[in-house]
Formats: structure tokens, sequence, C-alpha cells
């Protein structure tokens, strides 16, 4: 549940690591005064690959 006060914030964050690795990093945060005693922190971090080698998506398919 959230009430009509929640704010959600979003931050995107896009760095390099001295090692050359290229990072994307969203922190997500929830501040709800009603149902939250202290805002909501949720990070995802993603790495950015070379190349398409680990990307090998697939049609959905259905079996009715």
């Amino acid at each position: 549940p959230y009430s009509a006060n929640a704010v959600l914030t979003e931050y995107w964050d896009v760095y390099k690591r001295p090692n050359g690795e290229e990072w994307l990093t969203i922190t997500t945060e929830v501040v709800d005064p009603q149902y939250l005693r202290e805002p909501r922190l949720i990070t995802w971090p993603f790495k950015k690959e070379p190349n398409g080698a680990k990307w090998d998506p697939s049609p959905c398919s259905s079996t009715w």
C-alpha cells in the first residue's frame, strides 16, 4: 500500500571503474510518512558487457 503523500524518486548514475568496466546504477527512493518509518531505498546495478555475446533473446511462444 501507499498513500497519496508517497513520493518516488529515481537516481541514475553511470560511471567507469578503474579497471575500465562501465556500470549503470539505478537507485529508487520511496518516502511515505503514512506507511514507512524511514525512506525505502532499492538499488539496481547493471554492468555493460563488451559485446552481445551474453545477449541471446528468443521470441515468445505459445503452446495453446
